[in-house]
């Protein structure tokens, strides 16, 4: 008797170590409705060409509903075209993903609806504003890393990145048939060397592949592919909302434009609190346990530049209080035991630009500065998964909860 087809996907998946795509096809259906969105945004952009309204001087409302409405839109399609490049690549086991390619799809969706509700709430109000600039143009997430990536990957980039380059290239025809004012040809010529850039590595690339290359020059393609999705990516966001530019392209590593905070005490200052960077939800079961305690000491004591430890807090604590980012009911596995954030609306933490629907925490440590010198402060970004072990920041000190 013949294996029934749904066994047989399920037997070949497991053979190549594949996973289900059940909750990312959930989360691919739910995410349709940016298209309607990005439409709206389109015939908007029109209507403002018409009438000769350009971006630079659109109610920041208007600026907004384009902006989100293309990030929404380009995740959504790469998300899209990596799932039908896999199974069109194999039609066996239709419904099941290699697990770096599920990995690569959730991170696209998992922000997806955080611009999808910015869209709409900034079409849905006049009055809407950006709550911090500064964390815009948004960056694509992390690309998952693995050497070489699936063929189907290039195929899925290559698909999304013609798709978005349509619209792209529409949008900035729009931009100058609205009219540019004489002090933003600058502005505009920019933008259109931004889609040079783009057009010509993507068509480079384009060119280069064919199915079954070698991994050297799989490489090299891919490398190039990315670099146009991230330029596409921003050109879009700059073409809604153009007065980005005069930030776009700071070299990294330039400190940020200074902006009010809530500063929490120094150590040594009244006031200081060495757990402030600690799950209050769990506060309690930390401050009761003598390692928790010893580990915390330990992270103050070794910490070379604590003012720099707590900018960090400083700017999720803002987030927080202006509602860019919501705190969840659970926390990270290291001390000093941070929550788990999830971000509302695009925000700087530090020099990181995180985005809707991004999961994060806060980890700061002195594990390694005990044995080569360095103190860590970095956001690790998610998605998390529960664990019983508990990590109090000195070698070895892995137990189970």
């Amino acid at each position: 008797m013949a294996d029934k087809p749904g066994l047989f996907t399920r037997v070949i998946a497991g053979f190549r170590g594949e996973v289900p795509a059940t909750a990312l096809e959930a989360m691919q259906k739910a995410g349709i409705g940016v298209y309607q969105v990005l439409d709206e945004a389109e015939v908007l952009r029109r209507s403002m060409a018409v009438e000769g309204i350009d971006p630079w001087s659109a109610p920041e409302a208007v600026s907004a509903q384009q902006l989100y409405a293309w990030n929404a839109f380009v995740l959504q399609t790469l998300g899209d075209k990596m799932i039908e490049a896999d199974y069109r690549a194999d039609t066996r086991t239709v419904g099941y993903l290699p697990q770096v390619t599920a990995e690569q799809v959730w991170a696209f969706f998992g922000q997806v609806e955080g611009w999808l509700s910015l869209a709409r709430q900034a079409a849905a109000n006049p009055g809407f504003r950006i709550a911090d600039p500064r964390a815009l143009p948004a960056d694509l997430p992390g690309w998952i890393e693995v050497r070489p990536c699936p063929s189907a990957h290039l195929e899925a980039m290559i698909a999304a990145s013609a798709a978005i380059r349509e619209h792209a290239e529409l949008a900035l025809g729009l931009l100058e048939q609205a009219g540019v004012p004489q002090v933003r040809l600058a502005d505009r010529d920019r933008l259109r060397q931004l889609a040079a850039q783009a057009a010509t590595a993507a068509d480079y690339a384009v060119n280069m592949y064919s199915p079954g290359v070698d991994a050297r020059l799989h490489e090299l393609i891919e490398e190039r592919l990315r670099g146009v999705l991230e330029t596409y990516h921003h050109l879009g966001q700059l073409v809604a909302m153009p007065t980005l530019l005069r930030t776009y392209g700071i070299a990294d590593g330039q400190p940020p434009a200074p902006r009010p905070r809530g500063k929490l005490p120094r150590p040594g200052q009244p006031g200081f609190d060495p757990w402030c960077l600690t799950d209050r939800k769990t506060l309690n079961r930390w401050t009761n346990d003598p390692r928790a305690r010893e580990s915390i000491s330990e992270l103050w004591r070794h910490d070379p530049n604590p003012a720099q430890t707590l900018r960090f807090q400083e700017d999720i604590n803002d987030g927080i209080e202006r509602g860019d980012v919501s705190v969840l009911n659970y926390h990270y596995y290291c001390c000093p035991w941070a929550p788990i954030y999830r971000v509302n609306r695009p925000i700087l933490v530090g020099d990181r630009r995180l985005q809707p629907g991004q999961e994060f925490t806060y980890e700061a440590s002195a594990e390694e500065i005990l044995e080569t010198g360095r103190f860590v402060r970095k956001i690790v970004n998610g998605p998390f998964s529960t664990t019983n072990q508990i990590d109090y920041c000195s070698p070895g000190d892995f137990h189970d909860d």
